[in-house]
C-alpha cells in the first residue's frame, strides 16, 4: 500500500521539477546580458535539454511501475494460494467437526453412528 503513496510522490516531485526548472532557465535566460539571436538559441537548447531529462525521467518511472506492477501481481498471486490454502484447511476442519458432532449425537441416543457420506437424516425412516 505504501509502494502506491511512493509512485504518487515520485510523479508530484517529478512534475514540480520540471515546472521548476522550466521557469528556472527560462527567468535566468531573459535576464542574462545577451543577444535576442543567443537567447533564443539558449531557449532551445535548454528546452531540448529538458525535453531529454524528461524522457529519462519518464522511461524510469515506467520501468518503476512496471516492476510495482509485477510485484504486486506476484503478491496478489499468493495472497490467493494462501486463501486457497486457509479455506480448504477450514473445509477440512468443518468436515471432521460435523463427523465427530453426528458420532457424539448418535452415542448419545444410543444409535450407531451414520456411515462415511451418509447424513444423520438417512436411514432413520426405516
Amino acid at each position: 500500500m505504501a509502494e502506491r503513496g511512493s509512485s504518487g510522490e515520485f510523479g508530484a516531485f517529478l512534475a514540480g521539477f520540471l515546472t521548476g526548472a522550466l521557469v528556472g532557465a527560462v527567468v535566468a535566460l531573459l535576464f542574462a546580458p545577451r543577444s535576442g539571436e543567443e537567447t533564443r538559441r539558449l531557449l532551445q537548447e535548454r528546452g531540448i535539454e529538458l525535453k531529454t531529462h524528461a524522457e529519462e525521467l519518464t522511461t524510469q518511472a515506467r520501468s518503476q511501475a512496471e516492476a510495482a506492477l509485477i510485484e504486486a501481481r506476484r503478491r496478489a498471486e499468493e495472497a490467493a494460494a494462501e486463501a486457497r490454502r486457509r479455506a480448504e484447511e477450514l473445509r477440512k476442519w468443518l468436515e471432521e467437526s460435523r463427523a465427530q458432532f453426528e458420532q457424539m449425537m448418535a452415542q448419545r441416543r444410543g444409535a450407531t453412528p451414520p456411515a462415511a457420506g451418509e447424513s444423520s437424516t438417512e436411514g432413520t425412516a426405516a
